[in-house]
């Protein structure tokens, strides 16, 4: 009997370590993808994939802007509580602009910091990336979008990485400026 409930438990234990391990696979509301060999705080990753957290930690807004020759129209994300948990021990905290407030392909501009004990340990700052916004939901629902381009590394002897993510976030009003 207690052979029995000694391969039980083992049994368990596996199961259980190989569901958190699927916890890391990457399956995120929010997620961006390095490729290749990166070193961060000291550590190499090979093509990770960090979490930027769920869809009610991530809020977006969608303004207008006026020049003189038309009116552009951008939809801002970020973390509403300016840093997310990316996992293995950092912090992430991020901002992104995608041009356009419609569903289709639009170009992009952003930044991804990292942190850890509240130090800055590696930044990305965006080259050429592209975007396909797949919903733009009213106020209350969500924004969801992929991206996929160059982003530079900030910092002595940047380096270009290949990058992907993908944003669902939660639509909100356009934050009222006061005068």
């Amino acid at each position: 009997m207690k052979r029995i409930s000694y391969i039980l438990l083992l049994s368990m234990l596996a199961f259980g370590m190989a569901a958190c391990e699927d916890d890391e696979s990457g399956d995120y509301d929010n997620s961006v993808t390095i490729s290749g060999s990166v070193t961060i705080d000291g550590k190499t990753y090979s093509s990770p994939t960090f979490n930027m957290g769920t869809s009610m930690e991530v809020e977006g807004y969608t303004y207008r802007t006026n020049n003189p020759t038309a009116q552009i129209y951008y939809t801002t994300i970020y973390p509403k509580t300016e840093m997310v948990d990316a996992g293995n021990g950092l912090m992430a905290h991020y901002y992104f602009v995608l041009e356009d407030d419609q569903p289709g392909t639009a170009s992009f501009t952003g930044m991804i910091m990292f942190y850890k004990n509240n130090n800055i340990v590696f930044g990305l700052e965006s080259q050429d990336v592209d975007v396909t916004i797949d919903k733009i939901d009213p106020i209350g629902g969500f924004i969801e979008a992929t991206y996929s381009g160059t982003f530079t590394s900030v910092g002595e002897n940047p380096k270009t990485f290949t990058v992907t993510g993908k944003i669902k976030a939660k639509r909100v009003a356009e934050p009222t400026v006061k005068k």
